[in-house]
């Protein structure tokens, strides 16, 4: 399961309504402005600090666990490894003698 900032933010938002938090309570708890928590839920180029801050506000820190859990399927080095096979592409072609 990939898990872009989005569906991130889409997930920290069920969450937080689930747990019938408005998102001024969140961000009081957070120390964070309710715009910072709204660009979180937006999936608009939050940070990781702002992320944990929220997750610790609604009480959801288990939720990187899981995440990183489920989203880890094969090790980093073999990620490298085949990111290299799809983007090497032939410098040139060979004519045909003959």
């Amino acid at each position: 399961m990939q898990m872009d900032e989005r569906t991130i933010g889409e997930t920290i938002r069920r969450v937080r309504i689930r747990k019938g938090l408005s998102l001024e309570d969140v961000a009081a708890r957070a120390s964070l402005s309710p715009v910072s928590v709204r660009a979180l839920e937006m999936g608009r180029g939050s940070t990781v600090l702002t992320m944990l801050k929220v997750l610790k506000a609604i009480d959801e820190t288990g939720f990187i666990t899981d995440w990183v859990e489920k989203s880890v399927e094969i090790s980093p080095m073999q990620a490298l490894r085949n990111s290299m096979k799809q983007t090497v592409e032939p410098k040139r072609v060979a004519r045909k003698r003959g």
